[in-house]
């Protein structure tokens, strides 16, 4: 499993960095991607790959883009892990831009 590995604490420059590395490994860990009524859930499946990378995105998204409500949600039983990222007007159309969402939704 590809992860990035930073020094901490963060600040927003070097958070841009990581950003920029770890956003495609992200993306491609994404099995389904659900539209919600202020953003998009996305579903990495069962992977447990994703729970540490999705959470290292967290970390990033709150010093890049503070702007944006993020959760990430372990079912039981083993079950999907997902990350379901939201905000104020305007946050969609900022997620499809920002992660090219345009590939999930035809």
């Amino acid at each position: 499993m590809e992860s990035v590995t930073f020094e901490r604490p963060l600040n927003e420059e070097s958070a841009r960095e990581v950003r920029e590395q770890i956003l495609p490994i992200v993306l491609d860990l994404i099995k389904q991607v659900t539209e919600t009524e202020d953003g998009y859930l996305f579903d990495f499946g069962r992977n447990d790959d994703a729970l540490l990378v999705a959470s290292q995105l967290i970390e990033v998204e709150r010093k890049v883009n503070p702007f944006l409500r993020l959760y990430l949600i372990s079912e039981s039983s083993a079950g999907p892990i997902k990350l379901e990222i939201d905000g104020p007007s305007g946050t969609k159309s900022f997620l499809q831009s920002e992660f090219a969402l345009s590939r999930w939704f035809s």
